[in-house]
């Protein structure tokens, strides 16, 4: 067994935040990849995918002793960056010793970085060249390590070794604090749209467990993601799944808006400060999607029609604009419409 060098370790306890399961070979021929896993408590089938659902995907129930085997086509394997995913774990081909985890983002404000790998591997945690702690993976497959708050945009990785064997890294950048908003859900007379916010690069996975739609987007640098759906397949039990690469991952629910109004936005010419219109309904305020990225709510309506403030220098001629109304309790109650931009 790896012994850890000096480091503060954290506690964390059975199964919090983890998958029950771990890794223990991988084998390969010319054709396929062999792939045992171990669960901790056999009490669900097992999965194998590659990365975000390209490609084939197998499940099957571990046996009396808890193991599992897939002979996974490595075709499949290489076409996607040589990766496989089994719940949360990521599996490098290549390597026996999958890239270990870290399953939470890192801030700022963050002072542990925990995550998950293969019970009794060693976690070496690295800042560049410089290590900043070590720690052993306990029997459920975590690790927990404490660290000093780092400054923005520094670059931490994370390896596991075990019997004379190192994982490949994994590496997260240290973001700002980020607090998620519920995203906006619309409906436009083509599409269904969601509107949400994450760290950039993070990607987003839509399922509707009722209409069957599926969606998929990535945050862009502002931090903002758009998600336009064929069609306006929204229901009441769409839930959107959050990933990262260093496999951060949370859900949530979303629902479809109540139309009960119209917004009627006229035609907006470039260097124009408003975009301006009618409406019915209870609309209270307004809000501005250009190309993907919203503005804020705001916006007066009166009984004379509505007008909405836009920093002029954010649209060109071409770029896609759309408005929603919303109502006092900030719930979308209007289709979303097109603002034309004119010369």
């Amino acid at each position: 067994m790896d012994s850890a060098s000096a480091a503060t370790q954290v506690q964390v306890t059975p199964k919090q935040f983890f998958p029950s399961y771990a890794v223990s070979e991988l084998k390969y021929s010319l054709t396929h990849v062999q792939v045992d896993v171990c669960s901790f408590t056999m009490d669900d089938a097992i999965g194998l995918m590659p990365p975000f659902g390209k490609g084939a995907s197998h499940a099957t129930w571990p046996n009396v002793k808890g193991e599992v085997t897939f002979n996974y086509p490595l075709h499949v394997a290489t076409a996607n960056d040589s990766k496989l995913w089994t719940g949360n774990l990521e599996i490098t081909i290549g390597k026996k010793l999958y890239a270990p985890i870290i399953n939470q983002l890192v801030t700022t404000n963050s002072t542990v970085v925990t995550g998950y790998g293969i019970p009794d591997a060693k976690i070496t945690l690295k800042k560049g060249t410089q290590t900043l702690g070590e720690v052993l993976v306990n029997q459920w497959g975590q690790y927990a390590l404490a660290i000093p708050k780092q400054t923005l945009g520094t670059t931490l990785s994370v390896v596991q070794s075990k019997n004379n064997e190192t994982s490949i890294e994994t590496k997260t950048t240290v973001l700002a604090p980020k607090t998620f908003t519920t995203p906006i859900v619309y409906n436009t007379a083509t599409h269904a749209v969601v509107l949400g916010n994450g760290s950039p690069g993070e990607k987003i996975e839509l399922g509707d467990y009722t209409t069957y739609a599926r969606g998929a987007a990535t945050v862009n640098t502002n931090g903002n993601y758009e998600m336009r759906i064929d069609g306006s397949p929204t229901s009441n039990t769409m839930g959107l799944a959050h990933g990262r690469l260093e496999h951060y991952n949370f859900g949530e629910i979303t629902k479809t808006p109540q139309v009960t109004g119209s917004v009627t936005p006229t035609t907006i010419k470039v260097g124009s400060s408003y975009v301006r219109g009618t409406f019915t309904g209870a609309v209270t305020k307004g809000l501005l999607v250009i190309n993907g990225n919203p503005e804020t709510l705001r916006g007066e309506f009166t009984s004379t029609g509505f007008r909405y403030y836009v920093n002029p220098s954010k649209f060109k001629v071409g770029d896609r604009l759309e408005f929603i109304g919303f109502n006092s309790e900030n719930k979308v109650i209007t289709l979303g419409k097109t603002v034309r931009v004119t010369p």
